[in-house]
């Protein structure tokens, strides 16, 4: 082999030797760099993990608020819904934050939110159902539904399946996330039955009534401020709570469940003296409006299958024991008599038609009277402690079957017509409801509707149906008509009416055929004129009244009722 040769190939390998080397030396490079990259994002990561740690520690407190709309998860961290922007929420601390659990759990609940979109908050607005009982049933949809309050739309969920607490005509009411919401009723919502409670659920309603509660009491429906104290703490003692006026209807209307023990105490008085009580006691008096539902003080119990246009309830008076009120608590019927008083008179107040001069209206008849003067009546029994009786308490007083408070009164009106209804002038009712004073109309049934006279402070009774007018024997028609002819009238009024406690005789007159026709179809007692006080041992088919004609005087007024 040639030098030049061999000298050639020599520098070959070298420069082969020399590229291995260089290409060993390459990886020793980059490994230092890669390692560098890895410590630094450790470290990175490190002190962005304790950052977002303690973010969410600094987002944490017992309630939080969302600031934007956020999600909603379950226990498996999947979405099942959203919650608008401003609802508070109490949360439970998190265990374990790490960038993987950023999850705060919601008090009481299988439910979630994260973190982001919330703030502190020192408060909460929680409603609970405590006098609902949950009903059996649960409403499920797998529709996007909305749960509100207040009005406002709160949270969205993707599907939902939730006992109902209650319900109303429009709405579910169902508790989630510690707050009672509302969802509006619709097809794609279904109800199925469910075990959600084995609480026994309350039969009925006691419904307690106050007319007047004051210190200065005069008679038998106003009770004093300590009497109803001393009332309300043995309620209390005995385990009955209070329900509201809401929570009564939905009850009566079958759209909720409640628990035992609930009573409705109520009043349709309106003075500070209740405000003192209710923020004393835990027991509480619902101030109610005449209209809002239609009582009867039948001293009977509420049950889900009470006329809702005549609902029952107890009227407690100044001789009520505190054992018939425990009674009456307790759903039982209750009689009560107040004290005997012997020789007792009433008078009997007999009215017609009245019209108000000051709106151009006019009436020429004797029997006419100003709403001024009808006013004037009604403020001075008021104010001087008249108890002006329902006619089924006078009837039952006349048989002996109770016995009424020594001021008295009974007010009746004839035939209505001026005045009386609300297609007629509508000036009787308002003012009877305004002085919560109840009277009874004798109403000739087979000439007005009836609904134009309801009112729970007006009583209805017989005038006949259609003899209201002088007979060819010159007398009243029903004491021209023939027995047969009569007790037919009297029985077509009836089946208006539908209350046979009383009736009263056109032009005050009666006769033997006609009397006798009045009995034979059922009426108790009867009413005619006189000018004289009712005794039990008056004609109990011709109970005198006192005819108020348009030329009476105050005095004449006071002279007939005291």
């Amino acid at each position: 082999m040639s030098k030049s040769k061999s000298k050639t190939k020599n520098t070959k390998s070298k420069k082969t030797k020399k590229k291995i080397k260089l290409k060993i030396k390459k990886p020793f490079i980059i490994i230092p760099i890669v390692l560098v990259i890895i410590i630094i994002s450790i470290i990175g990561l490190y002190f962005y993990n304790k950052n977002t740690i303690k973010n969410i520690n600094n987002h944490y407190n017992k309630y939080i608020i969302t600031t934007k709309k956020t999600n909603l998860y379950d226990k498996n961290k999947r979405k099942i819904g959203t919650i608008n922007k401003d609802y508070i929420l109490e949360i439970e601390k998190p265990k374990n934050i790490s960038l993987f659990n950023k999850y705060y759990k919601i008090t009481n609940t299988d439910y979630y939110i994260s973190y982001k979109n919330t703030k502190k908050s020192k408060d909460i607005n929680r409603s609970t159902s405590s006098n609902y009982l949950v009903l059996n049933k649960n409403i499920k949809t797998n529709r996007r539904t909305t749960l509100s309050k207040d009005n406002k739309e709160v949270i969205t969920l993707n599907r939902l399946d939730l006992p109902i607490e209650y319900m109303d005509k429009d709405n579910y009411y169902v508790y989630f996330l510690n707050n009672i919401f509302g969802i509006k009723k619709d097809k794609s919502i279904k109800e199925y039955k469910h075990t959600n409670t084995k609480d026994k659920k309350a039969d009925y309603v006691s419904v307690l009534y106050y007319e007047q509660i004051s210190d200065a009491c005069t008679n038998a429906n106003c009770i004093t401020p300590n009497k109803v104290r001393e009332q309300l703490t043995k309620l209390e003692e005995n385990n009955y709570h209070t329900i509201s006026l809401d929570e009564y209807k939905n009850y009566v209307n079958k759209y909720a469940n409640l628990h035992e023990k609930a009573i409705l105490i109520t009043t349709t008085d309106n003075n500070e003296i209740i405000d003192t009580i209710n923020n004393d006691s835990k027991l509480k008096i619902e101030k109610i409006t005449n209209d809002e539902l239609n009582f009867t003080s039948s001293n009977k119990k509420t049950t889900t299958d009470s006329n809702i246009k005549e609902l029952d309830r107890y009227q407690i008076k100044s001789y009520t024991s505190i054992d018939n009120l425990l009674k009456m608590a307790n759903g039982e019927e209750v009689v009560e008599n107040p004290p005997l008083l012997n020789n007792q008179a009433i008078p009997v107040l007999n009215y017609h038609f009245f019209y108000d001069p000051s709106l151009g209206e006019e009436c020429n008849e004797t029997i006419c009277l100003t709403t001024d003067k009808f006013r004037e009546h009604l403020a001075y029994l008021k104010d001087n402690g008249f108890y002006a009786v329902t006619m089924n308490e006078f009837t039952r007083w006349m048989y002996g079957e109770i016995e009424l408070p020594e001021k008295s009164v009974l007010i009746t009106i004839d035939d209505g017509a001026k005045g009386t209804g609300a297609h007629n002038g509508n000036k009787l009712i308002p003012l009877l409801e305004e002085y919560q004073l109840h009277a009874t109309l004798f109403l000739i049934a087979g000439w007005w509707d009836i609904n134009n006279y309801r009112s729970p402070y007006l009583d209805i009774q017989s005038h006949t149906y259609d003899m209201h007018q002088y007979g060819s024997c010159g007398r009243g028609q029903i004491n021209c008509a023939t027995y047969e002819e009569a007790k037919a009238d009297l029985q077509k009024s009836l089946d208006i009416i539908g209350n046979k406690d009383s009736f009263c005789f056109p032009f005050y007159m009666a006769s033997e055929t006609s009397t006798q026709a009045v009995k034979d179809t059922g009426f108790r007692i009867a009413f005619g004129g006189g000018n004289r006080k009712a005794t039990r041992s008056s004609n109990k088919y011709l109970i005198p009244r006192y005819p108020i004609l348009s030329d009476i005087t105050m005095d004449r007024f006071k002279s007939i009722v005291n």
